[in-house]
């Protein structure tokens, strides 16, 4: 079985190393690894290293995560004979068993799996769990947060799912080639992973969640720290978005909007720059709206 390993980094130098390390021990026919621009001396490293089977694509500057898995899906498609494709970012990185146990899987047609994805610790990564229904109603949103196993997977249990994280997915190279433009590069960062595995449900194509397979995700302590602001503004107007790109269909409900709205609100109330927080919540909102996918200039 031929598989591509496709690891997308910017400017984290140890870990990439880790998990460059961690994939030339399985046994991938190829590996592309994306660097976003790095200023880190990631760029000299990766130029010097002698395997073979890597492939290195150089972005000019950093566009974010979703312009690099759409920069390297592009170069395999364009460049790389391969059967399947495993997306992870440079903190990630495949179990030992992962291609035994992805072979003994035994697809007999072309799909989309998704990787159990754990912490260091052997934890779920909730960031990673795929969904299996959307939030649609207000009901929906307060059940989701007491009860989210509805919604997304549950860990240890396979099933059939409506989306994908690029931490952990292994697209049928066949289905990449076709789809690979709908993956939404000007995103930069959240939900980039889910809307392209929502655009491959709706229009047909099988993806299953399958905790046989295990990826590890150096998370670190970030579980624990408050998100930087400028995220929450990519996960407001990337949500908002979702409106625009999938139209009647969109992922996001407009009750799911709001709900997760009034939620960034408070989180931005209680923030130590609050006018800060909640102006640039606003600015998430209106960019939303007008389809304004500039990245923030930081």
């Amino acid at each position: 079985m031929n598989l591509t390993a496709l690891i997308v980094t910017w400017n984290r130098l140890p870990q990439l190393k880790n998990t460059v390390k961690a994939t030339l021990a399985l046994p991938f026919q190829n590996i592309v690894i994306v660097n976003n621009g790095s200023t880190d001396g990631t760029e000299s490293w990766l130029e010097g290293l002698t395997e073979s089977r890597i492939h290195l694509v150089h972005a000019s500057k950093n566009l974010g995560g979703s312009e690099g898995f759409y920069l390297g899906s592009e170069y395999i498609s364009k460049n790389i004979h391969t059967e399947w494709v495993v997306f992870y970012d440079d903190d990630a990185w495949p179990a030992k068993d992962f291609i035994q146990n992805f072979i003994e899987l035994e697809l007999n047609e072309p799909s989309i799996i998704c990787a159990k994805v754990v912490d260091r610790k052997g934890n779920p990564c909730q960031m990673n769990l795929p969904w299996r229904r959307r939030t649609i109603t207000f009901k929906d949103n307060l059940q989701y947060i007491f009860q989210p196993e509805n919604f997304a997977v549950s860990a240890n249990s396979s099933c059939e799912v409506i989306s994908c994280s690029f931490v952990g997915s292994v697209v049928h190279a066949s289905i990449l080639k076709k789809t690979y433009n709908h993956i939404h590069r000007d995103l930069f960062i959240y939900f980039d992973d889910v809307y392209y595995g929502y655009y491959l449900h709706l229009q047909g194509f099988k993806l299953y969640y399958r905790p046989k397979l295990v990826m590890i995700h150096d998370i670190g302590d970030r579980i624990t720290n408050n998100m930087a602001t400028w995220k929450s503004y990519y996960l407001v107007r990337n949500m908002i978005l979702s409106r625009v790109i999938f139209k009647s269909n969109s992922f996001f409900s407009i009750n799911a909007i709001i709900f997760r709205i009034v939620k960034y609100l408070l989180v931005a109330l209680k923030s130590q720059d609050k006018s800060y927080s909640v102006r640039l919540l606003f600015k998430a909102i209106k960019d939303g709206l007008q389809d304004n996918r500039t990245p923030l200039d930081r």
